[in-house]
């Protein structure tokens, strides 16, 4: 009898056990973008371990790609757009919500053109390379809308941002809504930055998202992944010539496009964070951001149901 109780307090300790180390294991999803730059050095140089956190990273070809594979349960974390979150969780019975937001393209995203074309008015009759439905499709309205023109007044050509700036370079289209480091290689190839993400602040804004579902059971795995993230951002700022290097084999690119590239964007740490979220009584201009994106989704007509801004971002990990 006493060794059938050893046995079974035995099994319960070892189920604890696995319980335990399965909480603090996280599988995270996301594209090769700069914005996450804090979170590659805090993989690359152990900042997550050094949190009790062991993370599995997964690449995937675009932000809205990592979406799919988090509602399906393969993924418990997805480094995404706002608006790839707004377009998903209007479409889906899943609870969706960003717990952090890791950066904001501040020239990263851009409409270039040829060197003929010196504005966004110039682009009237033009064909334009631009990813229907997703965050340059938005940069791209707002800079016609800037010049006063409207999305009938360009001929749009429905590709991906970096095919689209493959397209600009090979001269197949006269402009293209593209990222870096092809918004760099246009420029070094003679054609004109006409409108960038800087143009129109905190439009593309990237984040940490989760189902409710995970929040729910995982938040402590979930918060020193935050702190991870954030120590990563501290890391970079100390050294940032070797975060430099990290950066340049992760994105198999040169020091000098990681260089551009960190000039395009604005990296978020905790404190950050808490200014962009505000409080629930004085919310952030996160909360006007998120009401940007679901506004595009739902004009559209992208999306089935009516979201508010509440329901997809949740502060109560970053704490202060």
């Amino acid at each position: 009898m006493k060794s059938l109780i050893r046995s079974v307090i035995g099994i319960v300790f070892l189920a604890q056990l696995a319980t335990a180390a399965a909480a603090d294991k996280l599988k995270i999803g996301h594209d090769s973008w700069i914005g996450y730059a804090a979170a590659m050095v805090a993989r690359e140089k152990g900042l997550f371990a050094k949190q009790g956190l062991k993370v599995q990273t997964v690449a995937f070809s675009g932000p809205g790609d990592t979406l799919p594979p988090l509602i399906a349960g393969h993924l418990d974390v997805a480094f995404t757009t706002l608006q790839n979150l707004a377009l998903m969780a209007g479409k889906t019975d899943q609870s969706l919500v960003a717990i952090y937001l890791l950066d904001t393209s501040n020239g990263a995203d851009a409409v270039v053109a040829t060197k003929d074309i010196s504005s966004p008015a110039g682009l009237k009759g033009r064909k334009v390379a631009v990813t229907f439905n997703e965050v340059n499709h938005m940069l791209l309205l707002a800079a016609l809308d800037q010049a006063g023109l409207k999305p009938g007044d360009v001929q749009m050509v429905d590709m991906p941002a970096d095919e689209g700036g493959a397209a600009f370079l090979a001269g197949n289209v006269d402009a293209a809504v593209t990222w870096e480091p092809w918004v760099t290689k246009a420029k070094s190839s003679g054609g004109n930055t006409i409108f960038t993400s800087a143009d129109t602040p905190n439009l593309i804004l990237d984040a940490v998202v989760v189902r409710r579902e995970t929040l729910a059971r995982n938040s402590k795995a979930l918060a020193k992944l935050i702190q991870g993230i954030d120590a990563g951002f501290v890391y970079m700022t100390a050294k940032p010539d070797e975060s430099r290097k990290i950066l340049a084999n992760w994105l198999k690119v040169s020091l000098e496009d990681v260089d551009g590239m960190l000039a395009g964007d604005k990296i978020y740490d905790i404190a950050a964070n808490r200014a962009l979220m505000g409080t629930s009584a004085n919310p952030g201009p996160a909360y006007e951001s998120m009401t940007r994106v679901i506004e595009f989704v739902k004009t559209r007509g992208l999306i089935d149901r009516n979201l508010e801004p509440e329901q997809l971002i949740e502060r109560k990990l970053i704490g202060g």
